[in-house]
């Protein structure tokens, strides 16, 4: 069902798609040139800007959204616009580079298509100009897949000036430079500031060489929610810069995953990460807030790396911040060890809290006492714990640092809580700590601290596994069937208007789809269920931080029988209990079909507090000593047979008796070929009595016009006991030979072991009427009842 959502999803985007061509409002930008000319035939990014404000057409800009209070798009090509002056919007607008994407491969991350590819986009300022101002008119800026190269300014915001709501998505902020801010400066009027998967790198400003801002308004605090989330924050300031970032006022922020590494202050009296009380220069409130969460904090070289106070308070989760130069983390109020109100909260952070001055983290005595479970490596060499990797696919075009693991205490890795759990590494990996692994429990899964999550094999134990009807696998309602996904994907390859880009996705579920019919029809089995290793399965990395998708190219596959158990829990844990081998389960793999095939020799179901337990096993080919195990937790329950719809044609004015078998079109396929059960492979489809005689369909709502025999009759089975059921042919004659009516009754079937199937139709359609005639069963009033009435009535009338 999951992958039939999926192509669903897809079609819905289709549709949107063609619609949105349709009454497509994007201002399309189709120059490079910064023109500033109402004449001109070009559209150029500031004639789109004024375009967007102005709601008509502008140049050669085509009219964009003209709705009041909605935001206007405007679309960019790849390649560089270099800027004579600053962009100066004054509408909301959300301005988008061309998409980084390559609908051809598969991304090193996700194993999907498309790939992500660098930023193809970029906005300079050639080392003259500031990019950005939205102060004037606290407009609200989205920017995507943008590179934002070489703003400069001699006073605020090198690159962004802000006044108002600001989101970046994918945008790197490259080179820019400013007295205050050199990348960013948010002014009076910013309440929002969104940053996610972007670079920030080679920024300088005397203050905050990446993020600078005005602290009050008149005599009030600036209050501000700041975000910034898996982005990399790499060789910014210089020993002439005061400070990198700077947060002043009554900010909210939250840093989530991301790499603060390899930035440079004043080695005298800078901070890379300011967040303290400074009368003289940045003022801060006391309702002020920040969260560092899962960030690799190292390598940086200031006074200060992390410098804070009493004001505010500031939550440290899972932050990996040691090995720079100067004290990492700075207490500015004096010496912080008898401080019985910091602020400041810890848990799970990898941190020095001893030994050299260089690194470490000022702490007081009051934190330390709490349960802070905190790493202490400040006799740890940085290259035992951490490994430095330039940006590349397979780290979302992003320096990182990835964790070792020396399975070692003092790793930053698994370190015992899953507090991370469903959270996102830097590169967008799921971070997932509540997966059992019942066979070995020690090696769970849990949180690695700083910004990136090791990616190690795991073989999911899955419970909750139950055959299905093996006729819906291939097709029903839900349009999820293997033969519904492939259809529906070659309808989408060959539909004209399907975007060419698509078609390798297409064609590769069409493929999917298109075998899995062909391999499952050629291993049915009975009652089987039929389970991918790898749906639930967490892959492997090779020695070059590269994941290994979950496929037979990159993993052996082996499956063994495991036996017949139970499965109990308690809380986050659970724990099997083997009863019994059983020979008559079946545990194989078939590299065909690319699926474990869970089955029995015989019929038997599963009582509803065991289960049958395969145990299968993940190996990888590239490091065959990364291997993985876990548990199939599988129940076999009988599927109900298939009663089909039927309809047959009566003869007006015969005294036609219908001879019809109705188990000629039902069928107890869903259960599968019973020639597959070794210890029964004849067994009979649907009930037969205890003298050994089929009598499998019971009939109801049967009208008063017509009466059935059949060749044989008895008593139900199971709770319908107390109902006849008939077995062989069954015959039907209409009562009245010239009555015109058209009749139906409905009937059930028992298979095998007396389960009983939907109810079925069967239709009688008398030639004396069409077989789209309304009426039914006799009930019906048509235009031969009333001749015949209108007959009667004069019959009697001649008579008197």
């Amino acid at each position: 069902m999951q992958n039939y959502k999926k192509g669903l999803l897809i079609a819905m985007v289709l549709s949107a798609m063609s619609l949105m061509a349709a009454e497509d409002k994007t201002i399309y930008v189709n120059t490079f040139d910064d023109i500033d000319d109402n004449n001109s035939s070009k559209c150029s990014l500031r004639l789109a800007l004024k375009t967007a404000a102005a709601n008509k057409a502008y140049g050669g800009c085509n009219v964009g959204n003209t709705i009041p209070s909605s935001a206007d798009t405007i679309q960019l090509e790849a390649g560089t616009y270099n800027l004579n002056s600053e962009l100066v919007p004054t509408s909301e607008v959300v301005i988008n580079g061309k998409e980084p994407s390559d609908y051809n491969q598969k991304d090193a991350i996700t194993n999907q298509y498309p790939a992500l590819t660098t930023l193809q986009t970029k906005i300079s300022g050639q080392g003259k100009v500031r990019l950005f101002n939205t102060t004037d008119a606290k407009t609200g800026l989205t920017l995507n897949n943008i590179e934002l190269i070489q703003g400069k300014s001699n006073d605020r915001g090198g690159a962004l000036y802000l006044g108002g709501t600001t989101t970046l998505n994918r945008v790197n902020v490259l080179n820019s430079s400013a007295a205050s801010g050199g990348a960013i400066y948010l002014e009076n009027g910013t309440n929002i500031l969104n940053i996610s998967n972007s670079l920030i790198q080679g920024n300088t400003a005397s203050s905050g060489a990446v993020l600078d801002m005005a602290c009050r308004d008149a005599l009030s605090f600036n209050t501000r929610t700041i975000n910034f989330n898996q982005n990399s924050i790499v060789e910014n300031g210089s020993n002439t810069n005061n400070t990198v970032l700077v947060f002043c006022g009554a900010p909210t922020a939250t840093l989530t995953a991301n790499t603060i590494a390899k930035n440079t202050a004043n080695t005298g009296s800078g901070s890379i990460l300011k967040f303290n009380n400074d009368q003289t220069t940045n003022s801060l409130a006391q309702t002020s807030s920040l969260t560092l969460d899962s960030n690799t904090i190292v390598e940086n070289t200031a006074y200060s790396t992390f410098l804070y106070d009493q004001i505010g308070t500031k939550k440290l989760i899972l932050n990996a911040l040691f090995g720079n130069t100067g004290k990492s983390c700075r207490f500015a109020s004096g010496d912080v060890a008898q401080q019985t109100s910091t602020g400041l909260s810890l848990s799970y952070n990898a941190l020095m809290l001893s030994g050299a001055k260089d690194g470490q983290c000022d702490v007081s005595n009051e934190v330390l006492k709490t349960e802070h479970n905190t790493v202490d490596v400040s006799n740890i060499s940085f290259s035992n714990l951490l490994e430095y990797v330039a940006a590349s696919a397979n780290t979302n075009f992003l320096p990182v640092y990835f964790p070792k693991n020396n399975q070692t205490l003092t790793d930053l890795v698994n370190v015992g809580t899953s507090v991370c759990n469903g959270q996102s590494d830097q590169r967008g990996i799921k971070r997932i700590t509540d997966g059992t692994l019942l066979l070995n429990p020690t090696e769970n899964n849990s949180c690695d601290i700083g910004s990136i999550e090791l990616v190690k094999l795991t073989a999911a134990d899955v419970n909750a596994l139950v055959n299905t009807s093996l006729v819906n696998l291939f097709t029903n309602s839900n349009n999820s069937g293997y033969e519904n996904q492939r259809d529906y994907y070659k309808s989408l390859i060959d539909d004209s208007a399907t975007d060419s880009k698509l078609l390798p996705a297409y064609n590769e579920q069409y493929q999917k789809y298109n075998d899995l019919v062909i391999n499952t029809k050629a291993n049915l089995k009975y009652r089987a269920i039929y389970v991918d290793p790898f749906t639930n399965s967490i892959a492997d990395e090779d020695s070059n931080h590269k994941i290994l998708p979950l496929n037979t190219d990159n993993y052996k596959v082996s499956v063994e029988r495991y036996g017949i158990g139970t499965l109990s829990s308690s809380g986050s844990s659970a724990t099997v209990t083997k009863l019994r081998d059983d020979e008559n389960l079946l545990c194989e793999w078939n590299p065909t079909l690319k699926r474990v095939i869970i089955s029995r020799k015989d019929d038997q179901i599963t009582q509803s507090e065991e289960y049958n337990i395969c145990k299968y096993t993940l190996t990888s080919k590239v490091n065959q000593s990364s291997t993985s195990s876990g548990l199939l937790f599988a129940q076999f329950k009988n599927i109900a047979p298939i009663a089909t719809n039927d309809e047959y044609t009566i003869q007006y004015g015969s005294d036609q008796k219908l001879t019809v078998n109705l188990l000629a079109n039902d069928s107890d396929d869903g259960d599968g070929p019973t020639s597959t059960l070794v210890n029964n492979p004849n067994k009979p489809k649907f009930y037969r009595n205890f003298e050994d005689v089929e009598l499998p369909i019971r009939l109801t709502n049967v009208p008063s016009g017509i009466t059935v025999t059949a060749d044989r009759s008895g008593t139900c089975p199971g709770d319908d006991i107390a109902n006849i059921c008939y077995g062989g042919n069954l015959y039907i004659q209409v009562k009245n030979n010239f009555n015109p009516f058209n009749y139906q009754f409905s009937y059930v079937i028992y298979d095998a072991e007396g389960l009983k199937s939907n109810e079925a139709t069967v239709k009688l359609i008398n030639t004396a009427t069409t077989t789209n005639d309304s009426r039914g069963g006799g009930g019906s009033f048509g235009i031969l009842s009333l001749i015949g009435l209108m007959g009667l009535v004069g019959y009697r009338r001649f008579k008197r």
